[in-house]
């Protein structure tokens, strides 16, 4: 009995990896606004983060947007990094990172901060190499 559980072992794992793709193809297909869409994008009244499973925050719910960027890297690389941190009315954070090349339809943190003032969200962009 215990040599076929730990034969079946692998093949149970490979099952778990395998429903949770499946999960990650479901929950980014639900999503139209994705492809090409760097950090994050806009869809259905919601601020999207653009991670591996999409993570959509209602406008009405977020307090501000914080856009913590490395100025040296945008003059003198061809990618940057950028933490993109979501402030909520009810105090609770979404923090994701990004890593940027500048090819997506939000490509610099100059663009972001643009589109989230369109869609009338609070946004605040900080060099992180600036001392206070």
């Amino acid at each position: 009995m215990f040599l076929f559980f730990a034969q079946a072992l692998p093949y149970i794992g490979m099952a778990g990896i395998l429903f949770y793709l499946i999960y990650i193809l479901y929950k980014r297909n639900q999503f139209k606004n994705r492809s090409g869409a760097g950090a994050f994008f806009f869809e259905n009244d919601c601020l999207v983060l653009n991670t591996g499973i999409p993570y959509p925050i209602p406008f009405h719910e977020i307090e501000r947007v914080e856009l913590h960027y490395n100025q040296w890297e945008l003059d003198h690389l061809l990618s940057y990094s950028l933490w993109i941190k979501v402030i909520k009315k009810n105090g609770k954070t979404k923090r994701v990172y990004y890593k940027g090349y500048k090819t997506a339809k939000l490509a610099l943190p100059s663009d972001m901060e643009r589109a989230l003032k369109e869609k009338g969200l609070p946004c605040d962009m900080i060099d992180s190499r600036k001392k206070n």
